[in-house]
């Protein structure tokens, strides 16, 4: 026997390990055998109790009544418990199949064909003997039902129609025991999302939809999925036509299916306003729609549908229905090749009324709490448009009061960069030197002509001078600062991957067979690189890939891209990463250095106030969050996947969703993944190996790149003022903060917009004014006390600030 629905709720008390999409199913569907949703919808305060009201709401528009309601959480607990639901035998003998009249046939089968012959009546079964036991009962009605599908396949063979479609009937419990639906239709279709946003993309996502043959509509993501996402009974439901979309010169046939109650009378005369399409599915081409219309249509209908007729263009919009229906009813209308035809304005022109009714029911505003889900999507639209127009108004006034600041070099100048640049250059070119060295001592380390212990002190003393010269070269030649970073950052770079070389080789030389175990882990891998172990990875080929591939830690072989470099993708990059470059110069000339300028002027002359300072903040606000986006979309998508295209590099997740962070130090484990694998593989979990706590081993990492973050950007401007390192270590506090707040408001956006505001608002820009005002101020003294905002104004034209 069946669990009762007081037993499956006891049973759903012992249920383990569900995840949240199927805890909210179980939550819905028992919920529906109250009712629907009496409640207001919960306010963005409470997101758990939204969600749990919304998939109330969308369930209960599939579980009209009460008693479905308790049969599917019945089956849905029996499902999750791992149980399979008991076959329960009639009481009574199943009908004769050479019975015409009896209202409980088992099978009505359903053609689209405009004739149909009768089927020769089959031979009525005997009379099955009283069974002994339900094992021999359950036998017997097998074979029975085995005799029901060959008349049926009999009946079917004297169809014209090569698709005909069987569904059972909801009167004969006795075939739908013993025998689970099959699938008559499925493929892949695209279904309207009413709740999605749908920013910059389709409010249509593609799902996989099966129609069975007991009437009822399942969809899910992928037909690898193993239940579906929702299902939906056909009984008491209409299909309607929708007519034709088109959307980016591509026609879209589209069809909506919507309950309806059969007391309603015929489905022509339902009133288009008050249709609330439960899905809407749209398919390419007319033929595919054409066929789920009439496969839905039978499930709804149930019994033999007359042939298909066609009508004038801009007739009524078809629609489908499952009531009982008359025999000269049309199945369908052919769709209008107008979008608007679908509609018929003869029935809004006879059947409006000036009497009608227009409040038929009480109904809360859009915008209020029980409002349910809505579509802002025309707001978000507002909001773009105005963002783009508030800063384009912004930037033609930086360009009406200052003019173009961006100007061509002259040839004196263009002559006398590269000698200015020479050092950083050549100290470039020189890296190459050390990352010779480093296979050398490895090489020897590999072949036993060294002890571990001066191959380890070899390594730190190659790794650190590669990190030591670059610094030297820049403090004593003086290059322009941004040729300077750009060198600091190759040599701080080149550092961290010989620390991570020689870290990697000393573990697959110590620890025995583990370096021929690291490479069955990895995928994707060239075939002369699958069974490669250490040390037959110690080559100068080997390193040099390494050294320029966008990754800082080392293993033996890397992940390769199957398709090879890609000549037109390589150029979208390129010149992706030109529109970058130039958007990045014109945003830092035209916005940012005119703000810094007046600042640092207005402090040279002893006239700043607060009030001035804190206009210079919020005006530096928006060009430096346009500045450091561009600056991560440039290299750490562009400037990054151009090295692993040009170098086959496969592995191409060099940041995550870190936008949607929600406390501090998720922002710094998404947003550089190759620094933050750097920083867990030889710096975090050493320290936990060496029995640092790790809160400490956290503390440590910190500390680590508030240095180096100090050293890239004070060396290259010749002064040390700490505010990068200081501006670093302030956000330990943050990240507890955070930390804590997500967890006490989960789901809220709490984290996420004291990120922002840490970052564009208050961080950066601060940090930017103050290096501005130490590096002007450094400048006028070296110059013999010229004014600080004339050497902004120089470092403007110059490129130099």
């Amino acid at each position: 026997m069946s669990p009762t629905f007081e037993q499956a709720q006891e049973k759903a008390k012992s249920l383990e390990g569900l995840d949240n999409a199927t805890k909210l199913r179980v939550y819905s569907t028992f919920k529906c055998t109250i009712g629907d949703p009496t409640s207001a919808r919960p306010g963005w305060t409470d997101p758990v109790g939204r969600a749990k009201w919304d998939a109330w709401s969308e369930r209960s528009q599939v579980l009209t009544d009460t008693e479905t309601a308790k049969a599917a959480y019945v089956t849905l607990i029996q499902k999750l418990s791992g149980e399979t639901p008991p076959v329960e035998p009639p009481t009574s003998t199943p009908p004769k199949p050479n019975t015409p009249t009896s209202s409980s046939s088992s099978v009505s089968t359903i053609s689209t064909a405009s004739t149909v012959s009768t089927p020769t009546t089959p031979s009525t079964p005997s009379t099955p003997s009283t069974p002994t036991n339900s094992a021999a009962r359950i036998a017997e009605l097998e074979k029975e039902v085995s005799s029901l599908k060959a008349t049926l396949l009999q009946q079917q063979s004297t169809v014209k129609h090569p698709t005909a479609v069987s569904f059972r009937r909801n009167d004969l419990p006795t075939i739908h025991s013993l025998t689970p639906p099959t699938i008559v239709k499925s493929s892949y279709l695209s279904k309207w999302r009413d709740r999605s946003i749908g920013w910059s993309g389709s409010k249509w996502g593609l799902r996989y939809v099966t129609l069975t043959s007991d009437a009822h509509l399942k969809y899910s993501s992928s037909h690898t999925d193993p239940s579906p996402r929702a299902t939906l009974s056909l009984r008491h439901c209409a299909v309607k036509d929708d007519g034709i979309k088109r959307a980016k010169g591509d026609d879209f046939y589209v069809f909506s299916i919507y309950r309806r109650e059969e007391s309603t009378g015929p489905a022509q005369e339902d009133d288009e306003e008050n249709i609330v399409p439960l899905f809407r599915f749209s398919t390419t081409t007319r033929s595919e729609k054409d066929s789920w219309m009439s496969y839905i249509t039978e499930g709804c209908a149930s019994f033999t549908s007359p042939p298909q007729k066609e009508v004038p263009k801009g007739t009524l919009a078809p629609i489908y229905f499952g009531g009982q229906i008359s025999p000269s009813m049309n199945l369908y209308a052919k769709v209008s090749e107008k979008p608007k035809a679908a509609h018929s304005k003869s029935k809004s022109l006879t059947g409006f009324q000036p009497s009608r009714p227009m409040h038929r029911n009480a109904r809360v505003s859009f915008l209020s709490e029980g409002g349910g889900n809505q579509n802002y999507r025309g707001l978000l639209n507002l909001a773009a448009i105005i963002l783009v127009v508030s800063n384009f108004r912004l930037i033609y006034d930086t360009m009406k009061k200052h003019g173009i600041l961006i100007t061509i070099p002259s040839k004196t100048e263009f002559l006398a960069a590269p000698l200015q640049d020479f050092p950083a250059h050549t100290g470039t070119l020189m890296l190459n030197v050390f990352v010779v060295l480093a296979f050398l001592i490895e090489k020897s380390l590999s072949q036993n002509r060294i002890n571990e212990k001066i191959g380890l002190f070899l390594h730190l003393f190659n790794a650190h001078l590669a990190l030591i010269i670059p610094g030297v070269i820049v403090w004593v030649f003086k290059p322009t600062p941004l040729s300077s970073a750009g060198l600091l950052m190759c040599g701080t770079i080149l550092w961290m991957k010989l620390i991570s070389y020689f870290h990697a080789n000393s573990d697959y030389r110590t620890s025995g067979g583990l370096s021929a175990m690291a490479n069955p882990l990895v995928s994707d891998l060239d075939k002369d690189e699958e069974n490669k172990k250490y040390p037959e990875n110690v080559t100068l080929r080997n390193l040099f890939y390494f050294w320029f591939a966008p990754t800082l830690t080392y293993q033996i072989a890397f992940p390769k891209s199957e398709h090879g470099i890609r000549p037109h993708y390589v150029l979208g990059l390129l010149v992706r990463m030109s529109i970058s470059a130039a958007l990045i110069v014109f945003l830092v000339k035209q916005t940012i250095f005119p703000t810094v300028d007046k600042l640092v002027g207005s402090i040279h002359e002893g006239k700043l106030d607060p009030i001035e300072a804190a206009e210079s903040l919020v005006k530096l606000a928006i060009p430096n969050t346009y500045v450091w986006l561009l600056v991560f979309y440039f290299y750490f998508h562009l400037f990054m996947n151009l090295l692993a295209e040009l170098l086959c590099f496969g592995d191409r997740v060099f940041y995550k969703d870190w936008w949607n962070c929600t406390e501090i130090g998720s922002y710094w484990r998404l947003w550089n993944l190759p620094v933050h694998m750097w920083m867990v593989r030889h710096l975090y979990m050493p320290s936990i190996r060496a029995h640092i706590s790790p809160m400490f081993a956290n503390l440590i990492v910190f500390l680590f790149s508030a240095v180096m973050h100090e050293y890239l950007i004070s060396v290259p401007f010749h002064m040390v003022r700490l505010w990068s390192f200081f501006g670093m270590l302030g956000q330990i506090p943050l990240v507890y903060l955070t930390k804590y707040l997500d967890r006490r408001f989960k789901g809220s956006s709490i984290g996420n917009v004291i990120f922002w505001l840490t970052f564009c608002v208050l961080g950066q820009p601060v940090a930017i004014l103050l290096y501005s005002i130490d590096y002007a101020q450094l400048q006028a003294v070296s110059v013999g006390g010229a004014g600080a905002g004339a050497i902004v104004a120089n470092g403007v034209e110059g490129g130099e600030l």
